[in-house]
């Protein structure tokens, strides 16, 4: 019964992972493309912790912790760029 949980959870993540991944290819402004790879991002994190408790393998959590803190840092980057971007363009107006 557990592994069934688990997997139609990891099922779930990887459904909205893709309807994320939709809103970043598709987003129609700058903002939605960030919030989507922050989306991936999260997802993704949850996705390992789920396939670490249904593989039973502890060192998945670390890559877990990892993954988590590069999406972290991936989306402070881009919003950074994305908030100098936009002060270009009003400096410009």
């Amino acid at each position: 019964m557990k592994s069934f949980l688990l997997i139609g959870i990891t099922v779930i993540l990887t459904v909205a992972m893709l309807f994320a991944l939709l809103r970043t290819i598709k987003g129609p402004t700058r903002s939605d493309r960030l919030l989507g790879i922050n989306m991936i991002g999260s997802l993704g994190t949850a996705f390992f912790a789920v396939l670490a408790v249904y593989l039973e393998e502890h060192w998945l959590l670390d890559v877990c912790i990892i993954y988590c803190l590069i999406s972290f840092l991936a989306v402070v980057v881009l919003s950074r760029i994305h908030l100098e971007q936009a002060g270009e363009s009003e400096a410009q107006r």
